[in-house]
């Protein structure tokens, strides 16, 4: 299992190092990783989220459950991260950054893509479920932090319009006819297994590659306690809220898995477009996001071999 998780969290670093590379050297500027982003949601994320959905078996309770416990575990960040906010003496700027950057962890192409390498696209499909309130509530309560403590910014960047327009409704498409397909009891040909396992891994090293490329790769050292504070509510806070919720309602096996996985996940990437479009400090978005997602890997590679989907 070690070995996997390390290959999942490899490919994360590495597609995110390249579009560093490739950005540096001219070969993929902000609107050619705009434009990737747009082919990614609208082309292979919609057919590798149905594939996905259309394996799980939609009839049992327990799928269901997580994309409220995902809600919960994720609001129920705001707690540390307001007190701290208050408590540092953070600025307006600052405090949006750091809000957002809580409530929001990368569930998607870190926890997602290591749940896919350690047990496979049954994971996946879970880990795709539990990230349902993700989308409205970047768009929502993302957009209301950034509204309420931020300054407008004069131009939104072509990046930022990548997550800001109606093509991030093809995924959820792409999840409802995979749903639709599975309750009708329509049988996946076996083909289109080794497809999606194909299909997941290109997906991910795809997009993040285009993210790494408009991302900020500097050293936190100014504003190393609240990246020691973010730290502590990701990687401690958060999962103890999450083993005590899946405790409560007694989940076990691989939907146990995931929620206790998803709940160890760093930083998100999307907080970092809500600075450019809100004028939040996005140097403390930048500092909380790098350290985080650098410490998720022992971090991860040190607890994920204690979670065994029994």
């Amino acid at each position: 299992m070690v070995i996997r998780i390390g290959l999942g969290l490899g490919l994360f670093v590495g597609a995110m190092g390249a579009g560093w590379w490739l950005n540096r050297r001219g070969l993929l500027s902000e609107a050619r990783a705009s434009r990737l982003v747009r082919w990614i949601v609208m082309v292979p994320s919609p057919i590798v989220l149905c594939l996905s959905f259309w394996r799980m078996d939609l009839y049992r309770v327990e799928p269901w459950l997580l994309p409220f416990l995902g809600l919960v575990i994720s609001s129920s960040t705001m707690i540390p991260a307001f007190w701290y906010a208050r408590r540092a003496g953070l600025s307006r700027p600052q405090a949006g950054s750091f809000l957002t950057c809580a409530f929001f962890s990368n569930l998607g192409y870190l926890g997602a893509f290591t749940a896919f390498a350690v047990y496979g696209e049954a994971a996946y499909a879970l880990c795709m479920l539990y990230l349902v309130f993700f989308t409205p509530c970047f768009y929502t309560l993302g957009f209301g932090i950034g509204a309420r403590y931020g300054t407008p910014a004069r131009e939104a960047p072509a990046m930022a319009a990548a997550f800001n327009d109606r093509l991030r409704l093809f995924p959820f498409l792409g999840m409802l006819a995979g749903a639709t397909l599975s309750l009708a009891g329509v049988p996946r040909p076996a083909p289109l297994e080794w497809l999606n396992h194909v299909l997941i891994p290109v997906d991910t090293a795809l997009y993040l590659i285009a993210i790494g490329s408009q991302v900020t790769f500097e050293w936190p050292r100014p504003l190393l306690r609240p990246c020691l504070a973010m730290s502590g509510i990701k990687f401690l806070y958060t999962p103890l809220i999450a083993w005590a919720l899946v405790s409560l309602v007694h989940l076990q096996g691989l939907p146990r898995f995931v929620v206790l996985l998803e709940a160890a996940t760093p930083v998100a990437v999307s907080p970092l477009v809500l600075p450019l479009l809100f004028g939040l400090d996005r140097r403390m978005a930048n500092a909380v996001w790098l350290f985080t997602t650098v410490l998720s890997v022992p971090v991860l590679l040190a607890f994920l071999p204690l979670l065994t989907a029994r």
